[in-house]
């Protein structure tokens, strides 16, 4: 098989801390996200692939040799705006599209992306190449290793799901929701691919996208997930005194909530009643 063909081997959730390999999952499954690549301004879908296919081609053409390769970045750097949500958090211009279909993000530098002939150029990128071969986010390290195989199987297109999988607190309360709804811990068994627990798992990290409650001041759907201080997430907005803490309080600050009335609360946990309560309905069977 030919190397840019590997790019995601089964055998590198061994060297992964909760030894489930979530960095490159299949076809159409990976996440960027310790890359930067959701610390941008527009973060539509169609944009961020319209920015990767575009930086894709550009490096399909780019000398393997190390003044191309800075070459190549300078000029990437500044297509790049300079606007970003953390502007502390790096945005990597070597983020493009890899695999056999070129339909998943990736690291353009890896030696198993096309083009490479199998050599480790990421030295050159900003964090360096031991960063990128050992950096895992807090998810891998903190999440339990179920919920972890849950995710794998259960989003089905990378833009998603590198927006949820960093989100280890919102998937921390998401998961105590659902324990607690059926009784018994969540398994991977429960979430088969394709099944109704899957998709609904799906629904739930698209109102990471789709959010209506968030707040005004919120730094858009990326998340600054280095558990270093910076950054915190702060409390849910209330712009009334009279607005209640909410029995899903963990859920709605994770997903950066505002709310100008009880009503508009209210709104928020009916919808997140519904979610769940389908959930359960088809898990407990």
């Amino acid at each position: 098989m030919p190397a840019e063909n590997k790019y995601y081997p089964e055998d590198e959730a061994a060297e992964s801390p909760g030894g489930v390999y979530l960095c490159q999952v299949g076809e159409r499954v990976s996440c960027g996200a310790c890359c930067g690549l959701y610390n941008m301004a527009d973060l539509s879908q169609r944009s961020l692939e319209a920015m990767l296919a575009g930086r894709t081609e550009a490096f399909a053409r780019v000398p393997r040799t190390v003044e191309g390769i800075e070459a190549y970045q300078k000029k990437i750097e500044g297509w790049t705006p300079p606007k970003r949500p953390f502007v502390d958090f790096h945005h990597c211009p070597f983020l493009g599209l890899v695999g056999r279909s070129g339909r998943r993000v990736g690291c353009l530098l890896h030696p198993a992306a096309a083009g490479n002939n199998g050599r480790d150029w990421r030295g050159l990128s900003y964090y360096g190449a031991l960063a990128c071969r050992t950096y895992f986010c807090p998810s891998v390290r903190q999440l339990p290793r179920p919920y972890l195989r849950i995710l794998r199987q259960s989003l089905d297109h990378w833009y998603p799901f590198g927006l949820i999988v960093t989100e280890r607190r919102l998937l921390s309360a998401f998961f105590r929701e659902v324990e607690s709804r059926i009784g018994r811990p969540a398994t991977a068994a429960d979430f088969v691919k394709n099944s109704g627990p899957a998709e609904l798992l799906r629904e739930f990290a698209a109102l990471k996208i789709e959010w209506p409650f968030r707040r005004k001041d919120a730094p858009g759907l990326c998340n600054y997930f280095f558990e270093n201080g910076e950054y915190p997430r702060p409390a849910v907005q209330r712009s009334e005194g009279d607005i209640p803490p909410s029995r899903y309080e963990e859920i709605l600050r994770e997903l950066d909530s505002g709310f100008s009335s009880a009503g508009e609360l209210q709104a928020a946990e009916a919808l997140l009643d519904d979610l769940f309560s389908r959930l359960r309905e088809t898990i407990v069977r």
